[in-house]
């Protein structure tokens, strides 16, 4: 079930819908670079639908694995989201996988509170009862998927102790946002191990791929620059629900705090918005790129890379969220992957 061999590092991307022939053009980039698997991102207010966005891209590949990265409890009713990815299913035959989360920029934007880890654990039950059984208990009320039975990969965000266990609980897979530090590493995979013995499940049979904000240029800082905006991103993810337990140096966690209460959801991963420009003027953009991203000239791309590997993170399922994703994939392909493998 993993996106990845034991021999090689993997890599997949996650794309939002934005205008769709674009859209189109960028997954088979993806497929042709080597990529394994395509999320898309769902936020209704600021994309296109996603699971139409999913479908559309099936059809105009052949190999890799595509799916929402990540739905979550609130703005979708959990029969709507299993018969969605059923459908996905029956498009492309075993390359169909559904990513959950609480919810980030799509509940925001609609006016609603993110899920808890209750809700999240009863919804990633739910639909995974929908697609082997057709029928579940959901708020206390039966909900029914009268067709499209199949084993579907369900993947939980985590992007804290909490929902990393909670991941190693439920889901086949985590894609897992707390950083690429060796020692955080280290701590997400103990967390997943003790959800899944929690439970009784085998630790080495849950797919794990990290969540990296990505960019190659000429130089570190020029790199860094241009993805401000997706490293603010994993700045207010530190800063949700709690600091604690998330490994954040004790000067830095006001600072955290204060990307996440300023955060504007309406900008949310769009190049050169305020969020950028936030964590830049609080001097947290060298700290959020050693902890969360790939970034810099390829030497120093397949060195984080390598580093991050030897701690045990062998699959990077990638944010693209700026301008020119084609030539990125090309060039990530080209350099990168032939590097690291």
């Amino acid at each position: 079930m993993y996106l990845y061999s034991e021999e090689k590092i993997g890599f997949a991307v996650t794309l939002l819908p934005n205008a769709l022939d674009e859209f189109v053009s960028w997954c088979k980039t993806a497929e042709a670079c080597g990529f394994n698997a395509v999320g898309i991102g769902d936020s209704q207010s600021l994309y296109r639908e996603a699971f139409l966005a999913c479908a559309v891209a099936l059809q105009n590949t052949e190999r890799v694995k595509v799916g929402p990265r990540v739905i979550n409890p609130i703005t979708r009713h959990p029969a709507i989201s299993a018969s969605g990815v059923a459908t996905l299913e029956e498009i492309a035959p075993g390359r169909a996988l559904l990513g959950i989360g609480t919810g980030d920029s799509s509940v925001h934007n609609a006016g609603v509170k993110p899920a808890n880890m209750a809700q999240t654990k009863a919804y990633t039950s739910a639909i995974r009862e929908l697609l082997t059984t057709g029928e579940t208990i959901f708020q206390g009320e039966t909900a029914r998927l009268t067709w499209g039975h199949a084993d579907i990969p369900l993947y939980v965000a985590a992007s804290g102790p909490k929902t990393l266990e909670l991941a190693g609980e439920v889901a086949d897979g985590v894609i897992i946002q707390t950083g690429l530090l060796p020692e955080v590493i280290e701590d997400a995979l103990n967390c997943i191990r003790r959800g899944a013995e929690r439970a009784g499940r085998d630790f080495d049979k849950i797919d794990k791929t990290w969540f990296p904000w990505v960019n190659v240029a000429s130089t570190k800082d020029e790199a860094i620059e241009n993805i401000l905006h997706s490293l603010a991103s994993g700045a207010k993810h530190l800063g949700r629900f709690t600091t604690q337990g998330k490994h954040i140096p004790d000067n830095m966690i006001p600072l955290i705090e204060q990307v996440y209460r300023e955060y504007k959801f309406e900008q949310h991963q769009i190049p050169g918005n305020d969020n950028g420009k936030l964590v830049k003027e609080l001097g947290l953009a060298e700290y959020l790129a050693d902890r969360f991203a790939i970034v810099g000239t390829p030497d120093d791309c397949a060195h984080k890379i390598k580093e991050a590997a030897e701690a045990g993170a062998r699959h990077f399922w990638m944010s693209v969220h700026f301008p020119d994703k084609e030539r990125f994939m090309r060039e990530w392909s080209e350099t990168i992957i032939k590097s690291v493998n």
